[in-house]
């Protein structure tokens, strides 16, 4: 039980930097509800691989890179909101994996542990394949961070200044889809989507500049992991809902901050 302990916070840990760097473009650009689509979308692919006989989670990583780029696709040439696109590809993948299982009597898999995180699901493949996800993830958040940062605040100014504005666009939600699928063996599809908005909340609420905003995100999204584990462990409560409880508070509490500056 210990090993998977370790395992479950080497991923947690591994993925919630880079989480919480997008976390902060997600909740500046009010795209919050992102997060939500895209990890749904992953039930969508995982009924889909079941049907298809393919038990992994590479179709579902699949699904959800074509999803996402629909989402921007539809949002950058089709006219429509980012929020109304995610809420379409949001409805349509959970009614697609429940009209697949609901079909097929064979399927044994944990639901309730696909919605809200099974800690025994983690392996030691996990914590390798996050451990390069998350980097490769992070590289390209940093990388590109002061074009992210310009697209952010002003994109015409950004679009001016060369900066290829479509291309990161897509790019940022094709990563984004993989750090999610690679996120919900440890909190699920559920809850998953506090990642990707508590961190900057709570970084908004204990700095004002963007910096801070980051740092404060990365440290409260591991303090509320290495928690959240701790915790479910000695509790015996779900370690993915443990951990956004914890993360909920923590943000609560960011308030004294926000309120004393």
């Amino acid at each position: 039980m210990i090993k998977l302990l370790i395992d479950a916070t080497l991923v947690g840990l591994f993925l919630s930097v880079p989480l919480s760097f997008f976390s902060y473009f997600i909740v500046m650009r009010k795209m919050t509800f992102a997060g939500v689509g895209i990890a749904h979308a992953t039930f969508g692919g995982i009924a889909l691989g079941f049907l298809l006989g393919l038990n992994s989670f590479v179709f579902p990583l699949l699904f959800c890179m074509v999803s996402s780029v629909f989402i921007g696709y539809m949002y950058k040439k089709g006219g429509f909101s980012e929020d109304s696109i995610i809420d379409v590809v949001f409805v349509f993948s959970m009614a697609l994996g429940i009209f697949i299982f609901s079909m097929a009597k064979g399927y044994s898999g944990n639901i309730i542990g696909l919605l809200f995180g099974d800690i025994l699901s983690v392996s030691d493949r996990d914590v390798v394949y996050s451990f390069f996800v998350s980097s490769l993830a992070l590289l390209f958040i940093l990388y590109f961070f002061s074009h992210f940062h310009l697209i952010t605040f002003n994109e015409d100014l950004a679009r001016i200044n060369g900066v290829k504005v479509d291309f990161l666009y897509y790019m940022f939600w094709l990563v984004l889809s993989v750090l999610i699928v690679f996120s919900i063996k440890l909190i699920g599809i559920i809850l998953v989507n506090a990642f990707l908005v508590l961190p900057a909340l709570v970084g908004l609420n204990t700095s004002k500049g963007f910096k801070g905003v980051i740092v404060f995100g990365v440290f409260s999204s591991l303090l509320a992991l290495i928690g959240g584990v701790l915790f479910s462990y000695y509790l015996n409560t779900p370690t993915g809902a443990t951990i956004v409880l914890l993360f909920f508070l923590l943000w609560l509490a960011s308030f004294a901050f926000r309120f004393n500056t």
